[in-house]
């Protein structure tokens, strides 16, 4: 293959769009890795047991905290730890389930806490948003049903730091 071949090649890969995020080339595999868990956002996921009151306190507790050591503002975070607790007290009135599964995200600009009823069903979903706390602290909230179980899930737009 001649250079000139070579670069019309590589100059056609670089153009073509790309279906995810690709971080530059030359760098080391530790270098990429790095750039490609960024790109796909920080997520933490707990356990949490279904017989267990200090479930929702400790949910909030280690939501706020994963936010707070991603670099989110304090009482941004603060906000999400309390939201996380709100959401699970809410599942374990309507859901109940032998174990919660909280999850923590950050993608850009935008949080996002769910909890997922694990082997739980319910009869009816109830909208999260019907408690006042849920409103103030998210912007958006909702509902899904999976095959592991119902989720209540609500998203927040960080402010840039």
């Amino acid at each position: 293959m001649s250079p000139n071949t070579t670069a019309a090649r590589e100059l056609a890969l670089a153009a073509r769009p790309r279906l995810y995020p690709v971080p530059a080339q030359g760098l080391t595999f530790a270098t990429r890795a790095w750039a490609r868990c960024e790109a796909e956002g920080r997520r933490r996921t707990w356990n949490y047991p279904g017989y267990d009151e200090d479930t929702p306190a400790q949910a909030g507790f280690a939501t706020g905290l994963a936010y707070g050591i991603w670099g989110v503002r304090p009482d941004e975070a603060e906000a999400l730890g309390q939201l996380a607790g709100h959401l699970t007290t809410h599942a374990m009135r309507v859901l109940p389930a032998p174990r919660y599964v909280v999850t923590a995200l950050q993608a850009g600009h935008t949080a996002i806490v769910s909890v997922l009823a694990r082997h739980g069903r319910a009869a009816d979903l109830t909208n999260p948003g019907t408690h006042a706390a849920v409103r103030r602290l998210a912007d958006s909230w909702g509902t899904r049903e999976y095959a592991a179980g119902p989720c209540v899930f609500a998203t927040a737009r960080l402010t840039a730091a």
